[in-house]
């Protein structure tokens, strides 16, 4: 435990780590990468053995071990995993609204929007040791299944026993996962890189670990990603009353019991409160289990006192801390000035211990000043934003001059070419009515592309048979050219995809009659008589809004049409 007072001077700080036996661990991993990529499947064993493990029947989890993991894990247990999942997706389900942007018109008749897509292949780990990491899994696996990550790989460290903890394979259950691996360490993170005959390849790596795991996530990175560099648990803590102090105490301790390089910062202006978190971190230290390990990482500990809150924050932002404690009330006048922290977690009744299990917000955070430039896990990291554009004939003549100027003055003629090419087909196309809509809300996305004056093509898929069969026959028989797809929510129900539907059609066949000119009344009367049914059709195409529907009694669903 260190006390440093830049009241009396600066004196630099040594906020990051650096590990131990660095050239050690590069050529342990290496050594297990050359394995791996030689013999496969068999280098595991060969490594397990190397270190003394218990030689594994199957590295794969089975179904039997998945179903049993019901009975062992305590109904305490199920309700604190279960109200800890819901929170954590109610954070993730959030996010993931706004990774979707709205269509914008940039310029007249240029439509502009992006859309979010699921990394296919990812690979999590989970870390063992002396208790199953239980809260590590939950923030990788509810963003991941969320996400719409279609094939999820995890790697854990099996026990002494050979078998990886119930409460782990419970929560695989829960998210209906069974690609469950028993292979831990280094090892576990380059066979999810370069794949064996059984442990599949994936496409990005997530997931906490040791020196050798956070080596060999870096090693890898060359060929797959990778979630953020990580490294030992960190914590700096903001206090100016004295009342706090035991808090501090407590926090500073719950993350310097996590290893012997953990660090803990704990910044005041008072020199009288840091005396008191020392004394306060020394008594409590007696009753934690891991006083052992304490004994160790608690001369990482370091009592900073500067000298006002301006103060304060710049040391925030230079050490970027993986966790910050701001646990006076008066918390919200640090906020503006802090650039740099990966959570930060505000007033005396926050601790960080429900960041790591079950307040909802992600606990896989940048560390040893990695804040400064990355974000903490989310559901963004499991996928992609795509940016898509629209352009009508409007559009392309709108812009055409100014893109062919810009290409021409970087010398690619190519590019202007590409533009000049389709000035033809723009003339061709501006004497039809045709129209782009695009309509995305919290319950669907709908692309619509229509030509009033085509032949009657057509490519519709609205996840609802029927109705795909009811705008089918619609393009058919009116000759309109229509190619509609909706993403609706048909898990809840029918009606938000059918009634967007009616409202993007709508306003698109709106846009295409654009000012109606010619049209000043228009309307068709059309009889149809078959063996089933007798209809009669009337429509106005003229500006006046008028509905009247009669039709015989209905079923209450046709197919999958309700």
């Amino acid at each position: 435990m260190k006390l440093i007072n830049r009241s009396i001077n600066k004196q630099s700080i040594n906020w990051f780590s650096s590990s131990e036996s660095h050239d050690d661990v590069e050529a342990v991993v290496k050594n297990f990468k050359d394995l791996i990529l030689a013999q496969g499947t068999p280098a595991l064993d060969i490594i397990n053995k190397q270190l003394g493990l218990k030689k594994l029947k199957a590295f794969k989890v089975s179904s039997k071990e998945i179903s049993s993991s019901d009975q062992a894990v305590s109904d305490e247990m199920k309700c604190a995993i279960l109200t800890a999942s819901k929170n954590i997706q109610l954070v993730c389900e959030n996010e993931k609204s706004n990774l979707s942007s709205s269509p914008i018109e940039t310029t007249k008749g240029i439509t502009i929007w992006k859309e979010f897509r699921a990394i296919d292949s990812v690979g999590l780990y989970v870390p063992g040791g002396t208790a199953p990491l239980i809260s590590s899994l939950l923030m990788q696996i509810i963003p991941a299944t969320l996400a719409g990550c279609s094939n999820i790989i995890i790697c854990s460290p099996p026990d002494i026993h050979g078998k990886i903890s119930p409460e782990i394979l419970w929560i695989c259950k829960l998210y209906n996962l069974s690609n469950i691996y028993k292979v831990g360490g280094a090892q576990a993170i380059l066979a999810m890189a370069y794949g064996t005959t059984i442990v599949p390849q994936v496409s990005k790596i997530f997931g906490p670990g040791n020196a050798y795991v956070s080596y060999a996530k870096e090693l890898v990175s060359k060929d797959v990603a990778i979630d953020l560099p990580a490294g030992p648990s960190e914590v700096m803590i903001v206090t100016n009353e004295v009342k706090n102090a035991s808090l501090a105490a407590a926090d500073a301790l719950s993350q310097l019991e996590h290893g012997v390089d953990s660090k803990a910062f704990v910044v005041s202006q008072k020199l009288n409160v840091l005396m008191k978190v020392k004394s306060e971190v020394l008594k409590q230290k007696k009753n934690l289990k891991r006083e052992t390990i304490l004994n160790k990482s608690i001369k990482n500990l370091i009592l900073i006192k500067c000298k006002s809150v301006i103060d304060a924050s710049q040391l925030i932002n230079e050490c970027a801390p993986e966790h910050l404690i701001l646990l006076d009330e008066d918390y919200s006048k640090y906020l503006p000035s802090i650039n740099n922290a990966g959570s930060i977690f505000c007033g005396s009744l926050s601790p960080e211990s429900f960041g790591d299990y079950a307040s909802g917000s992600n606990h896989v955070l940048p560390t040893n000043g990695h804040a400064k430039t990355y974000s903490g896990l989310g559901i963004k990291d499991f996928g992609k934003q795509i940016s898509l554009q629209a352009a009508t004939a409007e559009g392309f003549m709108n812009l055409k001059d100014t893109v062919t100027t810009l290409a021409l003055a970087e010398g690619l003629d190519g590019h202007a070419a590409a533009v000049d090419i389709r000035r033809s087909r723009v003339l061709e196309i501006d004497k039809s009515r045709s129209c782009v809509e695009i309509r995305k809300t919290n319950e669907t996305n709908i692309y619509v592309n229509l030509n009033l004056d085509g032949t009657g093509k057509y490519s519709i898929n609205t996840g609802l048979n029927f109705l795909d069969h009811l705008l089918e026959q619609f393009s058919k028989h009116s000759k309109i050219d229509l190619h509609l797809t909706c993403d609706g929510d048909l898990y809840i129900d029918e009606h938000h995809t059918i009634e967007d539907i009616a409202i993007t059609l709508g306003s698109a066949i709106n846009t295409a009659l654009s000012d109606r000119l010619g049209i000043s009344r228009y309307s068709s009367v059309e009889t149809l008589v078959m063996d089933e049914v007798k209809c009669s059709v009337s429509i106005d195409l003229a500006s006046r809004r008028y509905l009247s529907f009669q039709c015989s009694k209905l079923r209450e669903i046709v197919g999958d049409f309700p």
